[in-house]
């Protein structure tokens, strides 16, 4: 039975609720100094202990949502953020770093108008209700860097309201909650010959973005992990993109995409690796208020036939 060590408290003083004040530049990597200012809020937990920070902003004079994603690596000790906007349900490209002095500096590589730049995220000036972020761009490798959006927060004590824009979709509101689950798991996952064994495991669910966004923490104690998972919904296909996270990786794992259909069972899939041999993989959602079943097969063929390696049966309590 695995006893839990927490790796990092890093993000833990973001945890709450945030009045949020911004400032962006109107144009980037121009020489601009013309500034808008607009408030906000932001709401944050923690997962893994610690080791997953993530954020839902609130930009209601916007009518939009943000949100951060941010995944501890316990062997690198370094952090990978991910940023994700309502407006285009994309995973936009992470920036990684650490903490030093009880600051945060974090670089990843973009492109703007098909160009190559750099971005960098910082925080700083953290205190028990107050804390400072800035998103910073680099045309020149690094040279030079031009602050581009600054955020100050200032702690509040109640959940912020919602952003009024219409519910996309409700697909994953089943899910919402705690759940026991009933694993079976195939060893190994592929070949012969295989045995199948049990796992007790619990979850715990929640939603952003209205429905649009779906999260959830596993705790496997006999696996020696815990997993989450990160559901995006895309609107323009009415599709989604399931990443997994693995607590021993601290990365977003290749997506599988799909959808649910007219007979209310969801089917996802992607491509993917197994002990250095490409996969295709596939998740099978059963939907229940109190009950529900989830499966994981794997592919070799392309996708002709599929083998069942993983099975669960959530139970709700809660």
């Amino acid at each position: 039975m695995t006893t839990w060590t927490k790796e990092t408290g890093d993000f833990d003083f973001l945890d709450g609720h945030f009045d949020v004040r911004h400032r962006t530049l109107s144009k980037v990597l121009v020489g601009s100094d013309d500034w808008q200012e607009y408030d906000g809020t932001c709401s944050a937990r923690t997962h893994f202990d610690g080791a997953i920070s993530i954020d839902e902003m609130q930009f209601p004079t916007k009518g939009s949502y943000g949100m951060s994603v941010r995944l501890f690596d316990p062997v690198e000790k370094q952090w990978t953020i991910y940023w994700i906007s309502s407006t285009s349900m994309e995973v936009q490209p992470p920036v990684k770093g650490g903490w030093k002095d009880g600051s945060c500096w974090l670089v990843g590589e973009e492109v703007l108008d098909g160009k190559p730049i750099l971005v960098s995220y910082s925080w700083s000036d953290i205190t028990e209700t107050t804390a400072h972020w800035e998103q910073s761009f680099s045309d020149d490798g690094g040279e030079t860097w031009e602050v581009n959006w600054t955020m100050d927060f200032t702690r509040r004590d109640t959940e912020p309201p919602r952003v009024d824009i219409p519910k996309p979709t409700s697909d994953f509101d089943f899910l919402v909650g705690e759940w026991d689950m009933a694993n079976e798991r195939r060893k190994p996952a592929l070949g012969e010959p295989a045995d199948w064994y049990e796992v007790p495991s619990k979850m715990k669910v929640y939603s952003y973005f209205d429905g649009a966004i779906s999260f959830d923490e596993g705790w496997f104690p006999t696996e020696g992990f815990r997993g989450a998972t990160l559901r995006l919904f895309h609107p323009e296909t009415k599709t989604w993109s399931i990443h997994w996270i693995n607590s021993l990786r601290g990365r977003l794992e290749t997506p599988v995409v799909g959808s649910f259909g007219a007979d209310g069972l969801g089917v996802f899939e992607g491509p993917d690796e197994w002990e250095g041999q490409p996969i295709d993989v596939r998740f099978l959602w059963t939907p229940g208020a109190d009950q529900a079943a989830w499966e994981q097969s794997f592919s070799t063929d392309g996708g002709r036939t599929w083998i069942p390696n993983w099975r669960m049966t959530h139970t709700r309590t809660a």
